[in-house]
């Protein structure tokens, strides 16, 4: 990772730190909204083999399989919001679309990607499609695994981080659109629930480059919830994303690739408690 990269990831993170309370009450209440229901037959099995329905937290796996480039913007709808207004103010970056929404629901995918996605533009624009030059949308794949307590595996799961990088507003600045998540494999196991959402703070939409040529940057969290009749388990990741194409995973607690630590210190207060986002 370039310095350049390191010293704008640090800085995000302090102001995701700053905004973790609020991101936390927004998800907080999707999954509040969202509560597990299980069948009689689940509870008694439960009840009867707590450890076939427990998950292990050494065996949670959050992997990065792949990344690529989609072949269009074909994915994002025109979403028009009513934050913006007539002036047009290039370096006051902001997110005009989504700011917290459910992707995966008990198990069931539920997000509408033409719609659900944030977009960090300049302030005073309503739509993505007023500006020009997008590069082709980024993809980056995982893979999430978890088993229970006799090793089997109970969560199987396939999700990509997709975003489209580098427009511009009267040929100044790189910003962002179409950043969402897309579920492409859900198989959870009989007895257990699967829940991910994703959020974007407002306070880690910001400009990193000059008045003059514009970068905008974001930061992404996914929170996750497996839930059976006996017991939760609760995390999260949080991925930081580029107007210039740029894309780092910056905490994830669960990732099999090692993660340095000064990318992640200014998130730890929110990942070293993730159940704490649901209660």
């Amino acid at each position: 990772m370039s310095k350049h990269l390191g010293k704008a990831l640090l800085a995000s993170c302090l102001l995701f730190t700053a905004s973790a309370t609020r991101a936390e009450e927004s998800i907080q209440e999707l999954f509040r909204n969202d509560k597990a229901d299980f069948r009689a037959s689940e509870k008694l099995s439960a009840q009867r083999d707590p450890k076939a329905y427990t998950i292990d937290p050494a065996s949670v796996r959050i992997t990065r399989l792949a990344a690529a480039e989609e072949k269009d913007l074909s994915y994002l709808a025109p979403v028009v919001s009513d934050v913006g207004g007539s002036l047009v103010v290039i370096d006051q970056i902001i997110n005009i679309a989504s700011k917290v929404w459910n992707i995966i629901q008990q198990n069931a995918p539920v997000v509408n990607i033409n719609t659900q996605y944030a977009a960090a533009v300049p302030q005073g624009i309503t739509s993505w499609n007023q500006l020009s030059e997008w590069k082709k949308p980024k993809s980056y794949i995982y893979g999430f695994r978890a088993k229970n307590l006799y090793g089997m595996s109970v969560v199987d799961v396939k999700y990509k981080v997709i975003f489209t990088p580098g427009g511009k507003y009267q040929g100044k600045g790189r910003y962002l659109t179409g950043v969402t998540v897309v579920p492409t494999k859900v198989n959870v196991s009989w007895g257990y629930r699967f829940s991910l959402a994703a959020q974007v703070p407002d306070s880690t939409v910001i400009n990193e480059g000059s008045g003059e040529d514009p970068l905008a940057s974001l930061q992404l969290k996914t929170a996750w919830r497996i839930s059976t009749a006996i017991k939760s388990f609760d995390g999260a990741s949080v991925y930081y994303i580029r107007g210039d194409g740029g894309f780092e995973e910056i905490a994830n607690p669960f990732s099999v690739k090692e993660v340095k630590m000064e990318d992640v210190e200014s998130a730890a207060p929110l990942l070293l408690d993730p159940a704490g986002v649901f209660e």
